[in-house]
């Protein structure tokens, strides 16, 4: 029989872990497969051990609570991949839900594709407050609004289709063996974005086959804190860092001309970010672009800028 592992990394979110955890035991048509849930615990100071444990009865031994003392996701989605016993990795957060035949049309999809991984279809929960701009923008605020929606079809993936989101995606472990794990120096605990982005971006560069399953649903909260500004400038600074680092392998291309230790066309390109900025200041949409290019760009500047300085 078929085994699968659900893998849920977690810190210090012991009021969310009940969503998840419910909506696994109410999952339909798993009498063809088995799994197991392991939840690592990367260093919750909160209860999350006792909810884990709150819960073991329901599960009948399906459940497992793993501990990770090295801070970061990384470490703790690497500790569960070594740990885990299923033939196929499925990988979520601990604040979703999940629809009633999630498992059995991930386990669906690798049978009748054959596939090395697939990445599902997230669907935002909004809370009642959301402003009317954040929905009206979410196809470019995607990341502080967890969405990927590329409808309910089944289908190769293939760009310019974003990379799928570490909240609803599998792959067979073999792969992991066979490409390697999680990179520890970037993601959540590093200051940056994009460690399930380059697991993927190597996967395919390996040949991997990989699908889009929009049967495959859940759905996220889109939490108020992270619609602000501050938030989505953040957060787009995190994801230009993480282009330097991995995208660039922390290169410094002494070609350049440097201004404060930051290539001159970076600088001229946060200038006309900035310009941008301001000319669509009445302008919800184009002010939102410049906002994310100018974060973006400055994320990229200061990593180059840290990089720069350590060899000049």
């Amino acid at each position: 029989m078929l085994y699968l592992s659900v893998i849920i990394a977690t810190y210090n979110r012991c009021q969310m872990l009940p969503r998840v955890f419910k909506s696994l035991l109410n999952q339909k048509g798993i009498d063809a497969f088995d799994f197991e849930i392991l939840v690592v615990d990367n260093n919750s100071t909160d209860k999350t051990a006792q909810v884990v444990d709150s819960f073991l009865p329901q599960f009948k031994n399906k459940l497992r609570y793993i501990l990770e003392t090295q801070q970061g996701k990384a470490f703790a989605v690497n500790r569960a991949i070594k740990e885990s016993r299923g033939e196929i990795l499925i990988f979520t957060d601990d604040d979703v839900v999940a629809g009633e035949f999630w498992l059995n049309n991930i386990v669906e999809c690798f049978k009748k594709y054959n596939c090395d991984g697939l990445g599902g279809r997230v669907l935002a929960e909004y809370p009642q407050n959301t402003p009317g701009w954040v929905k009206e923008n979410a196809d470019i605020l995607t990341g502080p609004i967890v969405l990927y929606d590329y409808g309910e079809e089944i289908k190769p993936y293939a760009k310019p289709m974003y990379e799928f989101l570490g909240a609803n995606f599998a792959f067979k472990k073999s792969i992991f063996e066979e490409c390697g794990y999680f990179r520890t120096d970037i993601g959540p605990g590093k200051g940056t974005l994009g460690e399930d982005t380059e697991l993927i971006n190597r996967f395919l560069k390996a040949g991997k086959k990989l699908y889009y399953c929009g049967k495959a649903v859940l759905w996220h909260p889109a939490e108020s804190s992270r619609m602000s500004l501050k938030y989505i400038g953040n957060w787009n600074v995190a994801l230009g860092r993480y282009r330097f680092i991995a995208d660039e392998q922390r290169k410094i291309d002494q070609n350049l001309i440097y201004w404060f230790g930051m290539p001159r066309y970076l600088i001229l390109n946060l200038f006309r970010n900035l310009i941008r900025l301001i000319l669509n200041i009445f302008n919800k949409r184009g002010f939102l672009l410049a906002w994310i290019d100018l974060s973006r760009n400055w994320g990229k500047a200061t990593e180059i800028r840290k990089n720069y300085l350590k060899i000049s």
